[in-house]
């Protein structure tokens, strides 16, 4: 085995080379394959946990969402960046003004 780790002058590992030739220990897999035999046993277990009424709503809640995300895969979260072109308490200062501005229009149009 290589001692001699290659570097860059900025302590980087250098492209194209792998300071890890040999991959990850096949210890790691074995690990993973015991751990999928208990598979079945695991998903009775959040079965009956989703069913006992005597368990925790949290723990019910918990043993339902980890048996959705293994059926379905976990939910896509989104998420949207918008550009205003202000910094954000500017941004939430307009939101306000706006706000007070719909409300003034709301009790305007009731005292008619």
């Amino acid at each position: 085995m290589e001692t001699d780790i290659k570097r860059d002058s900025s302590g980087k590992f250098i492209k194209g080379y792998s300071p890890n030739p040999l991959g990850r220990p096949k210890s790691d897999k074995t690990i993973r394959d015991l751990a999928k035999i208990h598979t079945e046993d695991a998903l009775n277990t959040l079965s009956e946990i989703v069913k006992n009424p005597k368990a925790s709503d949290t723990a019910r809640v918990q043993a339902c969402n980890a048996l959705l995300d293994r059926g379905w895969g976990k939910a896509t979260i989104y998420s949207e960046n918008v550009n205003v072109g202000v910094d954000y308490l500017s941004y939430l200062d307009m939101l306000a003004k706006e706000e007070n501005e719909e409300i003034k229009e709301v009790n305007y149009s009731v005292d008619d």
